[in-house]
């Protein structure tokens, strides 16, 4: 999986993984950076590009995550975890994978499965990170 940091203004404004060329999941007018051998890159960080060199730096100087990172991933952690919980409590998946479901239970695994897909991709979302709509609960 390649991770890419999308720069405007000179700063990154959005972080996305995938295994796909990035070409296939953003439009080709954006500037997308591979980023994956980098160890640690954030939102809002400074990004130059030094004849087709790209180099980035956190604005911080004492390494914190950035404002915006912070309040995202604040938004984003108890969102996973109440659908981890219920899937876990509920045994939704192995219920399916043991032909132990119901067409109920078959349903609501296949719901939490959407929910898991919209998550992937808030950050596709217009205005992101700025304007986040998060899906909601199943």
């Amino acid at each position: 999986m390649k991770k890419y940091a999308r720069v405007v203004s000179g700063k990154v404004d959005n972080l996305f993984e995938t295994n796909n060329p990035i070409t296939e999941e953003f439009p080709s007018d954006q500037v997308w950076v591979d980023v994956t051998a980098l160890p640690k890159i954030d939102y809002s960080w400074n990004a130059v590009n030094t004849d087709g060199a790209w180099t980035f730096s956190d604005s911080d100087p004492w390494g914190q995550p950035s404002w915006l990172s912070i309040q995202l991933r604040s938004e984003r952690a108890p969102r996973l975890d109440r659908a981890n919980a219920t899937l876990a409590s509920t045994a939704l998946p192995y219920k399916v994978e043991l032909g132990l479901a119901t067409p109920a239970d078959e349903a609501g695994l296949l719901a939490y499965k959407q929910f898991f897909i919209d998550m992937s991709n808030v950050n596709k979302q217009p205005g992101y990170p700025l304007t986040v709509t998060w899906p909601e609960l199943p």
